[in-house]
């Protein structure tokens, strides 16, 4: 009899894992942003750099599936509304659900540097640059996330990183004045 409910829990512990995160493909990624990321490079005014980047952030900001899709906006609107623990909750879970999805990592890495835990928030924004190295914002977050650490060095460096990626990102205002853009 104990055969039994021990089959049926191995067999529903299999369907869960079935039925996790869709494995999102970085190349088919890299083919929808690889031309947005070389546009922007080149942009010359700042209204079309800020246009590309957006539709890099709208790339970056579709979850993998409807579950995902549900946890990130609820993650983002949580932060939206002041809500940073929610957003943390909700973040976690979409990152333990989709642990390879960058967007979920570097959402979360705002959430804990808006509550202040800024070793989190670095932990985070390092996972969301090694799935998606060009990720300007995770860089940018660096910056700020080390300059409120106290150290300017590493801070402006990363905002440097951030700038060579995206010109135009607003936190380029942070660089010395002879770096800015």
């Amino acid at each position: 009899m104990r055969l039994i409910p021990l089959a049926l829990v191995l067999a529903l512990g299999a369907q869960a894992a079935a039925a996790g995160c869709p494995q999102t493909d970085p190349v088919a990624r890299d083919a929808r942003t690889g031309p947005l990321f070389q546009e922007l490079a080149e942009s010359n005014e700042e209204d079309s750099g800020m246009q590309v980047a957006s539709q890099i952030w709208s790339i970056w900001a579709e979850a993998p599936d409807a579950k995902a899709q549900g946890l990130l906006d609820f993650g983002m609107t949580r932060i939206q509304w002041g809500e940073f623990g929610e957003a943390e909750k909700a973040l976690s879970r979409l990152i333990t659900y989709c642990p390879d999805y960058p967007e979920g990592w570097n959402q979360r890495a705002f959430a804990r540097f808006l509550m202040r835990d800024y070793d989190g928030a670095m932990s985070d924004l390092d996972r969301t640059l090694e799935l998606e190295p060009r990720h300007f914002g995770a860089l940018a977050g660096q910056g700020l996330t080390l300059l409120s650490q106290g150290d300017r060095e590493r801070g402006i460096e990363a905002l440097r990183r951030a700038v060579d990626v995206h010109p135009w990102i607003n936190e380029r205002h942070l660089l010395p004045p002879e770096e800015k853009t």
